[in-house]
């Protein structure tokens, strides 16, 4: 038993003071070093982890606010000795550290040490094993013993190579000079994992001789793991599971005796629909055959079904050896013990519900089941003994309860479902409400080999629950589709033997009953049909259904007040990965909750995948936008914990008879007039015309890209001073077989957003590259001539290979890439830093970069120090500004010679008079481009006006 002094008592007493005026006052700042890993794959809901979400709460649990300092481990332990944080998060305890740290008491999570290989475990599959691997390791940093016992045990004698840090370990894995390395944190994708060495507790530490934050926290952690014993489960599911799962990474145990045994016998009970049975051709199916197909794919065995009708029969398999496994098994680590068997992890959860006549349940009722674990267990603990009846079948228990032997029955819910939608039993109903649940295992005995545990135990990390779940799913969609009138008929044959009088009643009183149920059953599932899950509103497909008929006999009457409504959040992925999809259900529900109560709505619905609100209204326009506006204000902002999230909102409106059009067309339409419409916009004869063109250029934009209707147009640039042409930029037009001549403003913006403005950039670049290859050979100068390049090339994958292509066949004389500051404006530094390396890249081959549209907005000075920038075109709305503003005209001057000291050549773009052109000369600007010089020309035009002018 621990000593308990009147210190420890004094030093409890403190605390607890202390939390009271922590909470009385100002809440104080916890300064939680954090490590940078400046190579971690990208998190999830931003810049955290799980252990700093530990901390988070951990910190609100003290009465403190959680503040994050990020530094390299080095730097967070000289910042944790001068005081300048308070704690850091996530150590391992290790003796030699003691003497610098005082432990938290409480373990925070586990952290898992791991060796990543290139090529992960396939790597063990090579043939050379005289040849050693070189593992690197962080020099100072905890390396695990079991790396050695790992790899002797796969057979690859092995070197450690010590570096620095993290980042100096990612490069040397980049330049080929280590194989693979070992580490107690993520590494980026592109490593593979190939083992796992140890799991170690990890816990915060303070600095040495820091008692009373110690003690705080140690109490704060206290107060924690009590509150939420399950906090760890869940930000390992948040962190984990909801990401995809647990890679999969067999050991040469496992791998062998997967090798040795190709064909695994699975035994699986098969009483249960549409869980588990037989189909009419006697081949296994229901929810757990996905179970099985994805066990036998992911380790490479064949899994032979061994069906089975009871778990009697199923332990009889395994004890006789017909069966390896028993796939389908309650999770009772303590009944596989008692009874000598062992289990894996559990790989679905059961909601089992009650079903009972449609009549009720007397308030002593009797409980018909079929699974004796169930009985036992858990019905045992809710009803008397003498209340429970157990029967050997599903079917026989439902009937139990429909003769009146028993009054309830408890069933999983998509096999209560599939019972009482069958019709086999008319009389009885599943409540739907979760009566408590069980969860499902694979079953083998106890001398079965450890390899096949642990191997089955990782596929089931690997592939998660979504698996079982999304297949019962779609058992139950396949039966609601499949269910008819004879299933009902089938099951009452006696009432086709009496007379010809009373044969006629029963039928028809026969037939008006399964009317009446069936139409109940219906109006029950077309009203899950109906609503949205998340809000438990009516959904956009349930306005369309009852909203039609009233816009049919509306076209027909002339109503002109009868419009469609589209509300919806503006960048909702932005605001889901920031603050969780339940904030834009919250925001959909109170919006659809009241827009229901307003005066002019008639039907209101809600989407809340894509964060919409749809509604059929009857409105003036005068009456219908203010009420609007009022409404988007009203809901523009949503509580989440302490914070107050603005969520801004767009409205579009289309009145179906202007012109006259269906409700879905309508609704379609206001979602278009609602996108940047800030805050309402009406569908109209203008909006209507540019949907269908650009509907019609997104369906033939790659015919004509064949037909090379996309045409590179030059406009030239000069030298302010002699007029002399220095180059040009290359422009599209597009001459289309059948819309006509198009400029750029009609399909640009439309190509960035689907995606195609990536090949017409390719395009247009390989079109100049080949203008500036021939120029020499019809006597023309070679000067620069300059290409945009979209943002979208700073996420492609293959952008930097496929213009190594096009430099190897023509070169990259005389060619500029212009990109705009938006190339750079992405969501996170990684993000950012991958697209600065790229344009490093570029201009490594050659290129030289121009920084196109400087100055139309906010502009990011850091970026002419990060990026090896040529050229700085200053973009028109600078000049505008500066003609009628003394102010802005020395910030026009300063920018210019800002460019020329960082040795950049500075042209200014958009003149058109010869008084921009003075004033930009007085400015100290060498380089213009506009209409007051030269219009975009057609490739033989340019060259004629080269000849004139170069």
């Amino acid at each position: 038993m621990r000593d308990f002094t009147w210190k420890t008592a004094a030093a409890l007493v403190c605390t607890g003071v202390a939390f009271f005026f922590a909470g009385t006052a100002q809440a104080a700042e916890l300064r939680i070093g954090v490590n940078v890993l400046p190579v971690l794959a990208d998190p999830v809901d931003g810049a955290r982890d799980l252990n700093q979400d530990y901390m988070a709460i951990l910190a609100n649990y003290a009465g403190m606010k959680a503040v994050y300092v990020s530094a390299s481990w080095q730097e967070n332990l000289a910042r944790l000795q001068s005081g300048e944080i308070d704690v850091i998060a996530n150590i391992t305890d290790l003796p030699a550290r003691h003497a610098f740290f005082d432990y938290g008491r409480i373990p925070m999570s586990t952290s898992k040490s791991m060796l990543y290989l290139r090529g992960g475990t396939q790597m063990f599959d090579r043939a050379d094993r005289t040849t050693p691997l070189r593992i690197g390791v962080i020099r100072d940093q905890y390396t695990s013993p079991y790396l050695g016992m790992v790899l002797a045990a796969e057979g690859f004698p092995y070197t450690l190579q010590e570096y620095e840090d993290r980042k100096a370990l990612a490069a040397a894995y980049a330049a080929g000079r280590i194989d693979g390395c070992s580490l107690d944190t993520a590494m980026p994708k592109s490593l593979q994992p190939a083992a796992a060495l140890q799991a170690d507790p990890v816990y915060f530490v303070v600095k040495k001789g820091n008692q009373e934050l110690l003690d705080r926290l140690n109490s704060a952690a206290s107060r924690l793991a009590m509150a939420r014993p399950m906090l760890y489960a869940d930000l390992y599911d948040l962190y984990h599971i909801n990401t995809g799962g647990e890679a999969l990474m067999l050991d040469h145990r496992e791998r062998r005796y997967l090798e040795e045994h190709p064909t695994l016998h699975f035994a699986a009970i098969v009483n249960e629909r549409p869980y588990s049975y037989m189909d009419g051709n006697g081949e296994f199916a229901g929810g757990l055959r996905a179970i099985v197909d994805r066990v036998s794919a992911d380790l490479g065995v064949t899994i032979e079904i061994v069906p089975v009708a009871s778990a009697e029969d199923a332990y009889a398999a395994l004890a006789d050896g017909t069966a390896d496994v028993l796939l389908n098994s309650r999770w009772s680590p303590g009944w596989a013990v008692t009874h000598d068997y062992k289990q894996t992890a559990p790989y679905m959860t059961s909601y089992f519900t009650e079903v009972t006549r449609r009549s009720g349940k007397p308030e002593h009722p009797m409980v018909a089941y079929w699974s004796a674990r169930i009985g036992d267990t858990t019905l045992a603990k809710h009803f008397d003994k003498d209340q429970l009846q157990h029967y050997d079948s599903v079917e026989d228990t439902l009937q139990a309860v429909a003769d009146g032997k028993a009054d309830a029955a408890y069933l999983r819910q998509e096999t209560a479902q599939y019972e009482t939608f069958a019709g086999q039993f008319p009389g009885l109903i599943a409540n739907g409400t979760v009566a408590f649940t069980t969860r499902t295992a694979m079953t083998m005995p106890q001398d079965a080999d450890p390899a096949l545990l642990s191997a089955l135990d990782k596929e089931i990390a690997h592939m998660g629950q979504e698996v079982a779940n999304g297949a019962i799913a779609e058992e139950r969609q396949k039966f609601l589709k499949n269910q008819s009138i004879g299933a009902y008929f089938y099951n009452y044959p006696q009432y086709f033997f009496f007379g010809a009088g009373i044969v006629a009643l029963v039928i028809a009183l026969s037939f008006w009953r399964y009317r009446r149920m069936k139409k109940r059953t219906e109006a029950h599932l077309q009203d899950i049909i109906d609503r949205d899950p998340a809000t438990e509103l009516h959904n956009l497909a349930w306005i369309e259904r009852v909203g039609s008929p009233i816009v049919t006999v509306s076209k027909g009457g002339k109503d002109p007040y009868l419009a469609a409504v589209a509300v919806h959040a503006m960048r909702p992925d932005i605001i889901a990965g920031t603050y969780g999809r339940e904030v834009l259900a919250a925001v959909c529900r109170e919006l659809g909750r009241d827009m229901e109560l307003a005066p002019w709505a008639v039907h209101v619905g809600t989407r809340t995948s894509s964060a919409e609100v749809f509604a059929l209204v009857r409105a003036e326009e005068a009456v219908l936008v203010p009420a609007l506006r009022e409404m988007l204000r009203k809901h523009d902002a949503q509580r989440v914990g302490r914070m107050l999230v603005r969520i801004p909102l767009e409205a579009g409106v289309c009145y179906v008879g202007d012109p006259p059009m269906d409700l879905k067309t309508a609704m379609n339409n206001a979602s278009l007039a609602a996108h940047g419409a800030r805050p309402v916009g009406i569908f109209n004869s203008k909006l209507q015309r540019e949907t269908l063109l650009m509907s019609r250029m997104e369906s033939i934009q790659e015919d004509a890209l064949a037909r090379r209707e996309f045409h590179v147009w030059y406009q030239p640039k000069y030298e302010l001073k002699t007029k002399r042409c220095i180059g040009a930029e290359a422009l599209v037009r597009w001459e289309s077989k059948e819309l006509g001549f198009l400029p750029p403003g009609k399909f640009i913006p439309l190509f960035e957003g689907n995606g195609f403005i990536s090949q017409l950039d390719f395009y247009n670049l390989e079109h100049v590259m080949q203008f500036q290859r021939e120029a020499p050979g019809k006597g023309l100068p070679v000067l620069p001539i300059s290409v945009n390049q979209s943002r979208q090339h700073m996420r492609e994958e293959d952008y930097i290979e496929r213009v190594r292509k096009l430099v190897a066949e023509y070169g990259t004389t005389g060619v500029e890439l212009e990109l705009t500051e938006t190339a750079f404006d992405v969501l996170g530094e990684a993000m950012r830093a991958h697209s600065i390396d790229v344009v490093e890249s570029l201009r490594g081959m050659g290129f030289s970069i121009d920084m196109d549209d400087f100055g139309s907005g906010y502009s990011d000075l850091a970026l002419l120090n990060q990026l090896p920038l040529d050229v700085m075109k200053i973009d028109r709305s600078l000049l505008l500004a500066s003609e009628g503003s003394g102010r802005m005209r020395i910030v026009l001057e300063q920018m210019i010679a800002l460019g020329h000291a960082l040795d950049m050549h500075v042209i200014c773009e958009g003149i058109e008079t010869e008084e921009q052109e003075q004033m930009l000369i007085s400015c100290g600007c060498e380089y213009g481009q506009g209409y007051l010089y030269g219009k975009p020309m057609r490739r033989a035009d340019y060259e004629a006006f080269l000849r004139e002018h170069a």
